[in-house]
This record gives C-alpha cells, sequence and structure tokens, in this order.
C-alpha cells in the first residue's frame, strides 16, 4: 500500500512516467510490441517460398541424391554460430523483457537461451567430431538432442503466443527484472541438462532412430520428424492467430523453416553430408539468425531516430 501510494506520488512529482506514455515509448524500441510493416511481409513472404523452391529443387530436382564429402569443420563451425547467434538473441530479448516486462517476452527469450545451452550436449554427442565415434553417448543421442531442441522451441513459441494476450494492454511494472531474468535461465539451463542426461545416459533405451553414423532408420519420421513438425505447426497456427507484432511474423517464419527441416532431414535421401543434410543445417542457421538480424536492424532505426529527436539539428547535418 506505502509503496503504491509513493509511486503515485513520484508519478504526479514527473519522476516516474505514467503506464501509458510508458507503453506509447516503448512501442519504438520493442519488437514484441511493433506491427509488421508491409516491406516486412513481402519480405517473409520471399524467405518461405525461396526455401520452398529450394526444398523443390533438392526433393525433385537434379540435386535429389546427391551426397557430399564430410567436412571435418563443418559441423563445429555450424554449432558454434548457431550457439552465438541464439545465445545474442536471447540477450536482446531479455533486454526487452526489462524494457516492456512482459511473460510472453520472457518465455521467448528462454526458448531462445534453451536452443543455445542445448547446442553443448548435440555437438559432444555428435559422431568423429572430438574422437572417432562418440565422445559421450551413443549412435541415438545426436537425434534425440536435435529432437529436443527443435521440439522444444516450438513449445517456447506456443507458450508465447499463448501469453500474448494475457500480455496486452497490461505491462508488469512491479515484477523484479533480475529476479525474473535469472529463475528463468535457471530454469532453461536445468531442463536442458535433463534433456541431456536422458539422451546421453539413456541412449541404449531410446528408439533406434540412426542405424550407423550415416543413415536415418525408419523410425526417423515418426519418432523424430513427426513431433517436431506437429508442434512447429502447432505454433504456426497459434502464432497466426494471434499475430499482432513483428515478432509474431518473424517466429513464424522461423516455425515454416522448422518444417521444411524436418521434410529436408530425410526425404529424399535419410543420411548425413548429403545435399538435404547440409541445407538443412543453412536452413538452421538462416532461421537461428532471422530474429537477431530483425532485431539489430530495428534497434539502428530506432537510435537513429532517438539521435534525431535528441539532437535534430545536429542530426540533419549528419544524415542529410
Amino acid at each position: 500500500m506505502r509503496r503504491s501510494i509513493s509511486q503515485q506520488m513520484l508519478r504526479r512529482a514527473g519522476a516516474i512516467p505514467p503506464v501509458s506514455t510508458a507503453t506509447s515509448e516503448e512501442r519504438h524500441f520493442v519488437l514484441s510490441s511493433l506491427p509488421p510493416s508491409p516491406v516486412q511481409k513481402r519480405l517473409a513472404l520471399i524467405v518461405v517460398l525461396g526455401l520452398l523452391t529450394v526444398f523443390g529443387l533438392i526433393a525433385f530436382g537434379p540435386l535429389k541424391g546427391v551426397h557430399l564429402r564430410p567436412l571435418d569443420a563443418f559441423v563445429p563451425a555450424y554449432v558454434t554460430a548457431m550457439f552465438v547467434n541464439d545465445l545474442i538473441t536471447s540477450i536482446l530479448l531479455f533486454a526487452q523483457f526489462s524494457i516492456v516486462r512482459s511473460r510472453s517476452t520472457l518465455v521467448i527469450a528462454s526458448g531462445y537461451l534453451f536452443t543455445a545451452l542445448i547446442l553443448i550436449p548435440f555437438i559432444l554427442v555428435f559422431p568423429n567430431v572430438f574422437v572417432p565415434g562418440n565422445l559421450v553417448g551413443g549412435l541415438q543421442s545426436t537425434s534425440w538432442l536435435w529432437m529436443s531442441q527443435h521440439a522444444g522451441f516450438a513449445l517456447f513459441v506456443v507458450g508465447y503466443a499463448l501469453w500474448k494476450d494475457a500480455d496486452y494492454g497490461r505491462r508488469l511494472w512491479e515484477v523484479a527484472v533480475p529476479r525474473a531474468i535469472a529463475v528463468s535461465a535457471v530454469s532453461t539451463a536445468s531442463i536442458v541438462l535433463v534433456i541431456a542426461l536422458v539422451c546421453i545416459l539413456g541412449d541404449a533405451r531410446l528408439p533406434v532412430v540412426a542405424l550407423d553414423y550415416l543413415r536415418f532408420g525408419p523410425l526417423w519420421p515418426y519418432c523424430i520428424g513427426a513431433p517436431v513438425a506437429a508442434v512447429s505447426a502447432a505454433a504456426l497456427i497459434v502464432l497466426w492467430m494471434r499475430r499482432r507484432s513483428a515478432l509474431d511474423l518473424w517466429l513464424a517464419v522461423v516455425m515454416c523453416l522448422y518444417l521444411i527441416e524436418v521434410l529436408l532431414s530425410y526425404y529424399p535421401d535419410p543420411t548425413r553430408f548429403s545435399v538435404g543434410w547440409y541445407t538443412v543445417r543453412i536452413i538452421g542457421f538462416f532461421s537461428s539468425s532471422l530474429v537477431l538480424i530483425v532485431c539489430c536492424t530495428r534497434s539502428r532505426r530506432c537510435t537513429r531516430d532517438w539521435y534525431v529527436r535528441s539532437w535534430p539539428s545536429a542530426a540533419s547535418a549528419r544524415f542529410a
């Protein structure tokens, strides 16, 4: 009671901006509060159609069944790039949460942290990276960690989309931001640890989805592909029904890319180091970069707008 009275007195004195004013200002800086522009909508459509074209060329065109030589440095470089992308995206989204204090933003920030952290056990179990065979785990661990990463992130997207309506028009101004971020990060890391232990220690008990270090088995589409496709499709539907912001748009594109990844991972050639397998890795890197690129682009524009509003004379000379 005393706290709310003191906050009201501070707002009247001008020390704390009114909620409505802060909400109006934050829409210029936060991706989850910013509606997508017509250019972003067209670009998102071009991205999806372009990757569908790539899928058609690989599945039904001249690249069908083409195998390439395994590149020893490819997997470590790919995983490192993915880890950096997802971790930076998570940090940027946590920073946006500190502004809007929205549960949905906290959820999707945790989702990107999840995809970054789970890459650590993924690279440890991937065959022939550190030692011949698996450093830890077994034949099945890699595929099950891949499934956990994709299905897990899609579940975070579903949570983000469901929390959006609960947060709309209301911000959690009373929440302790550092504590919320710390609890979220520790919880996410704990989930990753449990998944890693199950996939590594329980490798012998997991369904056989990999026949050897190169070939996927007949159970892969049902045990790995189907769960990822189902959760990704559910996330896409929920996002489409509740679409409102630029973040919604680009997360929907990421879910579309996940569906294309699932198809190319097994069809037309269910093996590692085929053209389809390398394409899936490239699509995965691209999907992990989308929100990061949009966040950085928006931050640059917001910084420029703030500079123009703060120092109009200097800005007119600089940007003339």
